[in-house]
């Protein structure tokens, strides 16, 4: 059982869907597939993995299949295609405080030792960043931990098929979000300080969450997964629900929507998004079963 901050982590690792690779063969792994129907319309839901590594590969033969039988690639962000000049421009205008603010005159003086000792062992100078906003921190921070554990986004599942499209003339790449859209939630995430805080806490937990939440992952175990990503983490701490509303919840509901919209149109679509979004009761699958589609788990 995750620890007393152990919540905090569950956010973000779901976010990026980090798993262990080494303990289950990829070839094996049931992963989180399903098939989408209703009449005409045909669709294919992947889990992605955002942070991996080789041993995740290859993918079951089931999943290679319904890809090549699709027409579409459809994925949260088309990362293979951001302007890494333009994103690195918004986040400067967006994600730093323009009036020369310390990050030291918003943080408590707790957290901001903490956050001076996480960047010491992330070998990350503080000059460099003490003028990020909080909710900007949590996402860099993770993502330098993640990296630092071994994992690549290049080996990610969405970048795989992402490559594998871009290779492939004939298979158009959509987007459900933008790159903007994902950063303008950690910008105005409520309460970005508290979740900084625990974030901190939580990065010295993440390898003991990370093994519980691969082997449901490679189990294919949605209920015990959303268990530990959802049910625990909100009855413990209700103060977060305005947090995950806006990471996932509603975030969900308007991937859904889209989906509909595409899926409605000729072709078959192969989906894309990170695991966690389409999990539990307020999850993607079980909104496409609310709305009369056939979802199979493959």
């Amino acid at each position: 059982m995750p620890t007393r901050h152990g919540f905090t982590i569950r956010a973000w690792l779901l976010m990026w869907l980090v798993l262990f690779s080494q303990l289950v063969y990829a070839q094996d792994d049931r992963a989180f597939f399903w098939r989408v129907s209703k009449g005409d319309a045909q669709a294919y839901l992947m889990g992605s993995v955002h942070f991996a590594d080789q041993s995740f590969y290859p993918l079951r033969d089931v999943i290679e299949q319904a890809y090549d039988a699709s027409t579409h690639l459809v994925v949260e962000v088309d990362i293979s295609s951001i302007d890494h000049a333009e994103f690195q421009r918004l986040m400067i205008s967006r994600g730093i405080y323009k009036d020369g603010t310390d990050l030291r005159q918003v943080l408590s003086e707790q957290t901001w030792l903490q956050l001076r000792q996480r960047l010491k062992t992330l070998d990350i100078d503080y000059d460099n960043v003490k003028h990020y906003k909080p909710g900007v921190l949590v996402l860099m921070l993770t993502s330098a931990h993640v990296i630092r554990m071994g994992f690549d986004p290049e080996l990610g599942i969405d970048m795989y098929f992402l490559k594998r499209a871009n290779a492939d003339a004939g298979k158009q790449v959509i987007e459900l979000e933008t790159a903007e859209q994902q950063l303008n939630l950690f910008l105005d995430i409520p309460d970005a300080e508290l979740l900084l805080k625990e974030s901190l806490y939580s990065l010295d937990e993440s390898e003991l969450l990370m093994a519980e939440m691969v082997r449901y992952w490679k189990t294919g175990d949605d209920e015990n997964m959303n268990r530990l990503l959802f049910e625990e983490a909100l009855e413990q701490y209700p103060s977060f629900t305005a947090i995950y509303d806006e990471l996932f919840y509603k975030r969900n509901e308007s991937m859904t929507k889209k989906i509909v919209e595409l899926i409605s149109n000729n072709g078959v679509y192969f989906i894309v998004v990170g695991s966690g979004h389409l999990i539990g009761g307020r999850g993607i699958v079980s909104d496409l079963k609310k709305l009369g589609y056939k979802v199979e788990r493959l």
